[in-house]
């Protein structure tokens, strides 16, 4: 009941996305696809707690490890997505998008339009500071743009404050923001860590789509990474709690690749073989392997 409980949630989401609705996507009363990802979650965990022998799943269940393995492709779909559009539940987390050593393993991977348009240039500049309500939802990039001085402030209270001269320098990788929402933190990548920065967000996009009911021409050939090559035939999978591995923040990873936290499938970290799993919103949480 709560899987189609939950599927009726996507439909809903997709209904009002194609309306040009794109509230869905916030983690509200609105949000109906962080709805829709209440089941899985719950079974995400559940399969997890399993595996360490925290509760009991019978084994013989019929189609349980179908179900599992139908569980993890979706999550596997999900994970490519939703940590960058989907509102955090945290509204003080820093913007999704690091670039770093996972973008670029990542990004000669995904298939794009080719050529790629040029990024836009939108003149004059629309900014938005950090703790800023966004006017509207879109692509926005991170600049630094100098603070107004004390007296263009005092001027602005009477007239409209002039957006800097450029071109600003960019300060990190451009992200997709929510409409009605405070701006982020950038996050920026260096050398030994991940670091949260306030900055000025300059809007490249505004997200203006499906409004009519319609699908961008450039939308139509958008896929998903591509899958690894099917295996041959064999039996149907049966469920071993063996089959998951489970890690808390601290441990060193076993392995390299892809861990969700386990109740909460918008955190995603990559780490390789021996690094420390992180605290995930600054509590210790366990981590479960969903890619190698």
């Amino acid at each position: 009941v709560s899987i189609l409980q939950c599927l009726a949630h996507f439909e809903e989401g997709v209904r009002r996305l194609g309306k040009g609705d794109k509230r869905v996507f916030k983690y509200d009363a609105n949000g109906e696809f962080v709805m829709a990802g209440r089941a899985d979650s719950y079974w995400f965990e559940a399969f997890s707690k399993a595996a360490t022998g925290d509760i009991e799943l019978e084994s013989t269940t019929p189609l349980l490890g179908e179900f599992k393995e139908a569980l993890y492709l979706y999550t596997e779909v999900a994970g490519e997505c939703w940590p960058d559009i989907i509102e955090d539940q945290d509204l003080n987390a820093e913007a999704p998008t690091c670039y770093g050593d996972w973008l670029k393993e990542w990004l000669p991977k995904m298939s794009f339009p080719h050529p790629l348009p040029e990024v836009p240039d939108p003149q004059p500049y629309t900014l938005v500071r950090t703790g800023r309500n966004i006017p509207f939802s879109g692509i926005w990039e991170p600049v630094d743009a100098p603070e107004p001085k004390l007296r263009e402030l005092l001027g602005g209270l009477f007239t409209k404050l002039e957006p800097p001269e450029g071109p600003l320098p960019i300060v990190g990788t451009m992200n997709y923001l929510h409409g009605g929402s405070n701006a982020p933190q950038a996050c920026v990548e260096t050398a030994t860590d991940n670091i949260a920065i306030d900055v000025t967000w300059r809007l490249l996009w505004k997200d203006d789509r499906y409004q009519d009911g319609t699908i961008p021409e450039e939308e139509k050939g958008y896929v998903f990474l591509h899958p690894e090559p099917p295996e041959p035939e064999k039996p149907a999978p049966v469920y071993r709690p063996s089959d998951i591995t489970v890690a808390e923040s601290g441990d060193k990873a076993p392995v390299a690749g892809r861990w969700l936290v386990e109740s909460d499938l918008f955190g995603v970290v990559q780490v390789q073989a021996g690094e420390v799993l992180p605290l995930y919103k600054g509590q210790k949480v366990r981590w479960v392997l969903a890619a190698v």
